[in-house]
């Protein structure tokens, strides 16, 4: 998109956000079901920055910027946006609105408990003779159940199904994560329901969260579990079986590798000029479009060259980013020396903002470095991280993509913390690289050159700190399908200080 038109868009999409806050009586801040600010009483800003809508809210306790994408919805006081957190790779929703008018409207757990009335009734009516049990709502952490899903199960005789029903007044985030949920719901059934066999899982879904679960559930393991997705919201006559055979191609385009090593050769002079001594601990990575370069201390960007031919050149982190024109070079190299010196395993400023940012690009920039760390068999000569693969819907990031000596395609996804759906997430990428390797795209793209890559899938790692893998990993991975090789790798908690595997092993597949 040109840069005009570019700018044309944030800044209606600002006056957009900015009129609805008129005219709201007491507007609050919503993320994650958790009202983070009342608007009343701090202090906001909405900006356009350098291509960017940012949102910043402070107050003397705490602070939060977002990048404002675009509008998810907006209805009776309600306004959702798809924002991005600093150096996030996946978009989340938050909400404004109105605390008033929120407290005349009835409470999200009446209104889920009004939707799991609607579900037993649609069950009846479809499954005649059948019994309905363990139908709950309720969240449940010990056990990983959500209370973002009615689930439940459908008994007759010694046959049993599990269910899972997704509302579509929830956030798009819940959508994305319901196969998780379902699984891990399955999961704990066939583990406490004596007496009864529970074959599958029946999925009710609003139209707009089964094109990603279908692509997922294409690729489970349809030995271990029958599946069975069904289109559905509350006032419908029938809910509408989806056809799985349709799913499990994920049409995807890459970003050519070839223009990120032009635009890195390009501006290797004017990179060396302006990092100066610092050099050694700056690392030049395109970005996933490959139109900028990003200059990076241990994962953390400190500046950005963006244009081939007329570059201009920012620095500072995400909300105070500052051009080179309006300051001096001595500026930059004073504002790296300060990230060098509090970015390293041993520093004394664990608190400070440039220690903490994007640790997880951190224990990135440390693998892309050694690979082998991984996996030996991995090629220390083939390795892309941050790679960018669109498909029709939308725009993923592969951590890092790499290859083993014998030409096998790896596609390492890393998480620092507990995540639910770590392998569910590596599925989505194991299905663009899957994809995009069948039908000889990589070669072409300026990726693996030299290289004979072998035809078998790619190998799938999930990588992160030992202690640090959700419970239910291993029980959601064995769902997959057998085709895929799922290598589980365990850091050790102090990996700043040197990556070490306190193990790896096979959680599917025939690896």
């Amino acid at each position: 998109m040109p840069a005009s038109r570019q700018l044309a868009t944030l800044q209606a999409l600002q006056s957009e956000i900015e009129n609805f806050l008129q005219n709201l009586r007491h507007p609050v801040v919503v993320e994650d079901a958790i009202e983070l600010f009342d608007l009343t009483a701090a202090s906001w800003r909405l900006k356009v920055d350098f291509g960017k809508l940012l949102l910043e809210v402070w107050n003397p306790a705490r602070s939060m910027v977002r990048r404002v994408e675009e509008v998810a919805y907006r209805d009776r006081g309600r306004l959702g946006l798809f924002v991005r957190r600093p150096g996030g790779r996946e978009s989340g929703t938050l909400e404004i609105r109105d605390l008033e008018r929120a407290a005349t409207q009835p409470s999200r757990g009446d209104v889920r408990a009004r939707f799991r009335r609607e579900v037993t009734a649609m069950l009846a009516s479809e499954f005649p003779g059948w019994r309905f049990e363990r139908v709950s709502n309720r969240s449940d952490r010990e056990h990983s159940f959500s209370a973002l899903y009615t689930r439940g199960l459908a008994r007759r005789g010694p046959t049993a199904w599990a269910f899972l029903a997704l509302s579509e007044g929830e956030a798009p985030a819940a959508g994305d994560a319901v196969l998780a949920f379902g699984l891990i719901w399955l999961d704990w059934l066939r583990s406490n329901s004596d007496r009864v066999t529970v074959s599958g899982l029946k999925l009710f879904l609003p139209q707009p969260a089964v094109e990603l679960t279908a692509h997922r559930a294409a690729y489970l393991n349809h030995r271990a579990l029958q599946l069975e997705i069904y289109a559905w919201r509350p006032g419908e006559i029938r809910p509408v079986p989806v056809d799985l055979k349709d799913f499990g191609n994920v049409a995807t385009r890459l970003a050519p590798h070839r223009q990120g090593v032009t635009l890195r050769e390009r501006h290797q002079q004017l990179v060396a000029s302006l990092v100066g001594e610092f050099g050694p601990h700056v690392d030049v990575v395109p970005d996933a479009d490959a139109y900028l370069l990003s200059l990076r201390v241990l994962g953390l960007e400190v500046a950005r060259i963006e244009g081939l031919l007329a570059p201009r050149v920012f620095y500072g982190l995400e909300g105070s980013v500052r051009s080179l024109e309006e300051s001096s070079g001595e500026d930059l190299r004073r504002f790296l020396k300060q990230v060098v010196e509090a970015r390293h395993a041993h520093s004394r400023q664990t608190s400070h903002e440039f220690y903490r940012l994007q640790a997880e690009r951190w224990l990135e920039a440390m693998l892309v470095r050694d690979i082998t760390k991984v996996d030996p068999a991995l090629s220390q000569d083939r390795v892309y991280p941050q790679i960018p693969a669109f498909s029709a819907s939308d725009r993923g990031v592969i951590d890092i993509l790499s290859v083993t000596g014998a030409g096998r395609l790896a596609v390492i996804e890393l998480k620092l913390d507990e995540d639910i759906h770590l392998p569910l997430q590596g599925l989505d990428y194991w299905l663009r690289v899957k994809w995009l390797h069948e039908r000889g795209q990589f070669l072409p793209s300026g990726y693996f050159q030299g290289m004979n890559l072998a035809p078998d899938p790619p190998r799938l790692y999930l990588v992160s700190p030992a202690f640090r893998f959700h419970s239910t990993t291993d029980r959601v991975a064995r769902y997959l399908h057998p085709s895929i090789e799922v290598v589980k790798v365990g850091l050790n908690e102090r990996w700043r200080e040197g990556v070490q595997v306190l193990f790896r092993r096979a959680l599917g597949g025939k690896t």
